[in-house]
């Protein structure tokens, strides 16, 4: 009878260990604003959280997805982070937004298994965009900003829009993300130096290379 029950015991102190190993998911609560919302993210673990994902779940004929990267500036534990939104959604339906899963500086991670994969997939397509970005800044830079921004424009546009009913897939996020992030980089060519914007790029494209898990 004893060799049947010590591998039930030892079953049971490798999944409580696993229990106790997992960081708490930060804490997510939201305040409706003016042509939006505003999430405010509390980290209650005792690690940096570098990234998360949050969706709106279970609420009739919608749906709403955000992946954020805080890679850069990981949220430090015990503080809260206030990141204004365009959905308006999340502030009239808060008990619907959830956040399912987060990544921690050490690489390790809680929530959803699925959800962590997109968050670490759209890390890696980012850091992909990032690294890009920089090469054709690097080329174009001695042309002029007209011919860097006409080059940048012809990418975003190259990228196709995400089919509306599509556009929360795990696909589709890091395409629509994508052309966001280069229409974000047009805007800082407009508005600064190109010299600005590299360095920016640099130091983004450093902080996802060296994260964890490696991508």
């Amino acid at each position: 009878m004893n060799f049947k029950v010590k591998p039930v015991i030892g079953m049971a102190i490798a999944l409580s260990a696993f229990a106790v190993a997992q960081s708490p998911l930060p804490e997510l609560s939201i305040e409706p604003v003016g042509g939006g919302s505003i999430f405010i993210i509390k980290n209650t673990a005792p690690l940096p959280v570098s990234a998360y994902y949050i969706e709106l779940v279970g609420y009739p004929g919608s749906s709403y997805v955000l992946i954020q990267d805080d890679v850069a500036s990981p949220i430090p534990p015990g503080t809260e982070k206030r990141l204004r939104t365009e959905s308006m959604t999340a502030g009239a339906a808060p008990t619907y937004m959830k956040l399912l899963a987060a990544l921690f500086v050490d690489g390790s991670s809680s929530g959803a298994p699925d959800k962590i994969s997109q968050i670490i997939e759209h890390r890696r397509m980012m850091l992909k965009a990032t690294r890009e970005a920089i090469q054709r800044l690097d080329k174009a830079k001695s042309a002029g900003k007209p011919a860097l921004i006409a080059d940048l424009k012809q990418w975003e546009a190259s990228i196709p829009e995400p089919v509306r009913k599509y556009r929360y897939r795990a696909a589709e996020i890091n395409q629509a993300d994508t052309k966001s992030f280069i229409i974000g980089i047009e805007k800082k060519v407009e508005t600064g130096s190109v010299d600005s914007a590299l360095t920016e790029l640099h130091a983004s494209e450093k902080a996802m290379a060296a994260s964890k898990p490696a991508l």
